[in-house]
């Protein structure tokens, strides 16, 4: 089974042998592969009927529809698990993920491995509030787009504005270079936008600017 390199760094950040439920599975890829090679037993879900078939084909293909159950859910809604068992929800954006992490099922989980599509920093100050502390943070880089992949437990954290923006763990890393100079060069093109009479916008832009220069400095 083939994975794409995000797919691919989600499962390694998967321990084996654990249940995996996996929100939003799209078409089985990732929960075909932890069967196969890290024996995983797996939940797939998905609210959408045609994703389904698919992920149920391939699962057929791979002869393995004895080992993943595939349910049909809006999130956490219809889907059950036993305690301990690993969340997989990526792809999706931050408040569809933190909607489906209101639910009380939740604190079932061991570890939950996210990976959001935008708003990171939000993402993280709402994950924290919610009383979860980050464990790992890994940078992926495929199809000329930035990923950012987390992995989280239950516990009490607290982050700075600075920390959400740029990723408490993130910042102890150097190969988060690319990723700090493309954000850079993003937010350097949104200030010279920004008309100069909207001074609070512009300074709230200029700080990100200033934390991402900081940042690539130390790792001159």
């Amino acid at each position: 089974m083939h994975l794409s390199r995000r797919l691919r760094a989600i499962a390694d950040m998967i321990p084996k042998d654990k249940v995996v439920v996996d929100i939003g599975c799209d078409h089985a890829l990732l929960d075909i592969y932890l069967t196969q090679n890290q024996k995983n037993k797996c939940i797939a879900c998905d609210v959408r009927p045609n994703v389904l078939e698919i992920a149920k084909k391939n699962i057929i293909d791979a002869h393995l529809e004895h080992e993943i159950l595939l349910v049909q859910s809006d999130g956490l809604k219809d889907v059950s698990f036993p305690k301990g068992a690993v969340a997989v929800i990526a792809g999706m954006g931050t408040s569809t993920i933190l909607s489906i992490l209101n639910s009380s099922k939740v604190d079932l989980f061991s570890e939950l491995i996210i990976q959001t599509n935008n708003d990171w920093a939000f993402f993280r100050k709402g994950m924290s509030r919610k009383g979860f502390q980050l464990m790992e943070e890994q940078i992926v880089f495929e199809h000329n787009q930035y990923y950012i992949l987390m992995k989280w437990i239950k516990g009490k954290s607290t982050y700075n504005k600075k920390q959400c923006f740029l990723g408490p763990i993130l910042m102890t890393k150097r190969e988060t270079i690319p990723y700090y100079n493309h954000l850079l060069k993003q937010y350097q093109i949104i200030d010279s936008k920004i008309p100069k009479r909207h001074v609070m916008q512009k300074h709230r832009v200029r700080k990100k600017i200033s934390w991402l220069q900081k940042e690539l400095k130390k790792r001159l």
